[in-house]
C-alpha cells in the first residue's frame, strides 16, 4: 500500500492474549491498534483510512447511475481564489458561506 506500517513492538502485547496474534494479527485488530498508535484512537491510521477510502471509491465507481461513472472527467467550475492552484475545498466552503471569513470569525 506504500504506507507506514506498525512495527513488531506495536503488536507485541497481543502475544499475551494468544501467541499467534503478535505475528499473524487479524486485519480488524491491526486497524484498531494502528489508530491507537498513530492518532490516539481518534482517527484511522494509514491502512485503515486507505481501506475506507477505497471502499467509498469502489462503491461510487460501481454505481451505474452515479455521476462519477457517467462523467469521470468532470471538474468543478466554481469560482476559485487562486487560478494557478485551481479548485480547492476552501473554494467550496467559501461559496457555501461556511468558511471562517464568511462566518465572521
Amino acid at each position: 500500500m506504500g504506507v507506514q506500517q506498525l512495527g513488531r513492538g506495536d503488536l507485541a502485547d497481543f502475544g499475551d492474549i494468544d501467541r499467534s496474534l503478535a505475528s499473524s494479527t487479524p486485519l480488524w485488530l491491526y486497524i484498531l491498534r494502528e489508530a491507537e498508535v498513530f492518532a490516539n484512537g481518534e482517527t484511522l491510521g494509514p491502512v485503515g483510512g486507505r481501506i475506507v477510502a477505497e471502499v467509498f471509491l469502489g462503491a461510487l465507481q460501481a454505481d451505474r447511475a452515479g455521476f462519477l461513472r457517467s462523467n469521470p472527467n468532470w471538474r468543478p467550475t466554481l469560482p476559485v481564489a487562486d487560478r494557478e492552484r485551481g479548485f480547492q475545498m476552501t473554494d467550496l466552503l467559501t461559496l457555501a458561506g461556511v468558511d471562517p471569513t464568511s462566518r465572521g470569525e
